[in-house]
């Protein structure tokens, strides 16, 4: 069971789409920014999906363009998709940061490095804090359970540069008060 397997097939059981529509809509809704989705991986799990009898697909000619494949959910795939809300909605939350990796790392590098990496997680933050803003005020016509998503990322980003801030003021003090 995977997150990618759960986006998908919430995706289809709105409509029928193609491989590329789906993967235009994993795009659209920025699953990538907050979830473990890689838009290239789309195409594959929607066959492999197909595969396991989630999916079953039917070639639709197009007017302007050759004819494609669309995928649709089928009843064994619903029940997947209502195994898996009830599988990501009762595990417990992890916020696997990976950046954490460099904080819990920090007393192992000098002081100037550490002070640099520090510089970057906080770019970073700022960054993926402004890609946000730009997202919800791009897509202010969202549905509401798209728009939480980007005001709950909103508040997330807010929080981690408020605990970053307080994080280096502490760090600065603890590694000045350990070389005294």
């Amino acid at each position: 069971m995977s997150s990618i397997d759960l986006a998908i097939l919430g995706i289809v059981s709105e409509r029928e789409q193609s491989a590329y529509d789906i993967q235009k809509d994993v795009e659209y809704h920025n699953f990538n920014k907050w979830t473990k989705i890689s838009i290239s991986s789309v195409y594959k799990k929607v066959l492999s999906l197909k595969e396991q009898g989630y999916l079953t697909s039917r070639t639709q000619k197009g007017e302007k363009f050759a004819a494609k494949e669309v995928y649709s959910i089928t009843e064994n795939g619903r029940k997947y998709f209502m195994s898996l809300m009830e599988k990501y909605s009762s595990t417990n939350i992890v916020m696997p940061f990976d950046f954490n990796l460099v904080i819990s790392n920090l007393n192992k590098v000098p002081f100037s490095q550490a002070q640099t990496y520090i510089r970057k997680i906080r770019k970073k933050l700022v960054l993926g804090q402004k890609e946000n803003d730009d997202c919800i005020s791009r897509y202010s016509e969202m549905p509401l359970v798209g728009k939480t998503i980007m005001v709950q990322q909103k508040a997330l980003y807010q929080s981690l540069l408020l605990w970053l801030d307080e994080f280096e003021k502490e760090y600065g003090k603890d590694r000045f008060n350990s070389s005294v």
